[in-house]
């Protein structure tokens, strides 16, 4: 699965890179001191197999027969030492000689000594008396009388080990070491070089909630442009929203007067064109009035940066309708929590809950209830939007789930005894959409009807 932070990959690559190029180093240092000291060990054996080459040629005839040659190396006096010298017959492989070291014993002449060209060095990997890992150094050698023989030099291959074992544990210390000099650092330059990028991210945080309009502009050269490109786009959005209200604002001007005068002047006369003026002309006001809050939703949609605090909203649109529902004898209620922020303009939440209130006391019997709490529901992610719910109760008569579907639909009215145009719940629906948000009708404990406004918060 691919990571989803930049930081998080950018760390784990950084640190991947640097434990494989310490492990990387480690085998390679190691595997060049193991070859030095197998070289430097090579070199040792072959002094002494030249000096051992060297003496039996000069005992020439005796060479076989006195005190086998002194190479002046006290290891290869001492029984078992694990430092061994050996003469066979090349041709038919009997031991001619050996050093006092192997006490009688011998050393297994390796196979490919046989093929190695006369005078040529063979050095190989063998097993001593005792069992032991021996290095050994071998020559295919003549002396006067012709005859060819094998003349051999072991040493324990375990000083080799040993002395790679030390260089490794220094090693790993050295490098355990640096790995954490080396760690620390990816973690300085991590968070120096993502430092910017949280830095705008907090500050589009603060325009989302309010809290500022524009991102800073002093960034490095890689992110500058972006900066840029997001304050023009801030600029852009708060200028087509102007563009619309105004627009908004002409187009409610221009079509507002004519109805007037249309409804005005049919307003005298009672003939059936009258009247059918009359009628399609309150038709239009009321397409109009749709259409126009509409276009104003539209414009307000998700403007960057607007954040409404719900409580104090909601506190002076409660005082107001709930000396509106006394006449008809129903108490308001109103339960909010605090710090709920609304991420969207305070006329667009007042609308929203004064026509869900509206409509709610005009349908109960005594008691509407208001309350406002924060979405149980979870982001799906870090960046997704957060929300809250407005849920209104009335103790009124209800609706079925096909009634519950009917009411949102435009201009939609269930009963025409009641006051209104059709359009309040049309018109909220719509606007909690263009939030992201969602509208849901269901039965209220109180045994009216409960609606659930789902909006975002800031």
């Amino acid at each position: 699965m691919r990571l989803k932070s930049l930081s998080a990959r950018l760390l784990l690559t950084s640190l991947g890179w640097s434990a494989f190029a310490l492990i990387a180093t480690g085998l390679v240092l190691t595997s060049a001191f193991r070859e030095s000291v197998e070289k430097r060990f090579d070199d040792t054996l072959n002094v002494y197999l030249s000096i051992l080459i060297g003496q039996l040629a000069d005992m020439s005839e005796r060479m076989f027969q006195d005190i086998p040659p002194d190479l002046g190396e006290p290891r290869f006096v001492l029984p078992f030492s694990g430092w061994y010298w050996v003469v066979t017959d090349a041709a038919t492989g009997t031991v001619m000689q050996t050093s006092e070291s192997l006490a009688g014993d011998t050393i297994e002449i390796p196979p490919d000594l046989a093929d190695t060209a006369p005078g040529m060095l063979l050095q190989t990997y063998g097993q001593g008396p005792t069992g032991d890992t021996l290095r050994i150094v071998a020559r295919r050698v003549a002396f006067e009388d012709g005859q060819w023989f094998n003349v051999l030099i072991g040493g324990l291959a375990a000083t080799i080990e040993e002395d790679t074992a030390r260089f490794t544990q220094r090693l790993a210390i050295y490098l355990g070491m640096f790995a954490m000099i080396l760690v620390t650092a990816t973690f300085i330059q991590w968070r120096i070089s993502l430092r910017p990028l949280k830095q705008l991210g907090s500050e589009l945080q603060a325009i989302h909630e309010g809290r500022s309009r524009y991102v800073g502009t002093r960034y490095p050269l890689e992110i500058a442009p972006v900066a840029e490109a997001l304050n023009q786009l801030i600029d852009s959005n708060h200028a087509t929203l102007e563009r619309a209200r105004q627009h908004v604002g002409n187009l409610a001007h221009a079509l507002k007067t004519p109805l007037s005068v249309l409804l005005n002047d049919a307003g005298h006369d009672d003939t059936s064109l009258a009247r059918s003026v009359r009628e399609q002309a309150l038709i239009m006001q009321r397409q109009v009035r749709y259409y126009l809050e509409r276009a104003q939703m539209a414009a307000k949609e998700r403007v960057i940066g607007t954040v409404t605090h719900v409580s104090p909203a909601l506190e002076r649109l409660h005082r107001a309708m709930a000396r509106l529902a006394e006449r008809s004898g129903v108490i308001v209620h109103l339960d909010v929590v605090d710090q709920v922020r609304f991420a969207g303009e305070q006329q667009d939440l007042e609308e929203i809950v004064g026509n869900l209130v509206d409509n709610a006391i005009k349908w109960a019997e005594s008691e509407v209830v208001i309350e406002v709490r924060n979405s149980e529901a979870k982001p799906a992610s870090a960046g997704a939007a957060r929300y809250f719910e407005i849920t209104i109760d009335d103790d009124g008569p209800g609706l079925s789930e096909e009634e519950s579907v009917a009411v949102l639909s435009r201009g939609k009215r269930l009963d025409e005894s009641k006051p209104g145009s059709g359009l309040g719940l049309s018109i909220v629906s719509e606007l909690v959409e263009l939030y992201g948000g969602a509208l849901r009708l269901k039965p209220s404990p109180l045994g009216g009807l409960r609606v659930i406004a789902r909006l975002p918060r800031a």
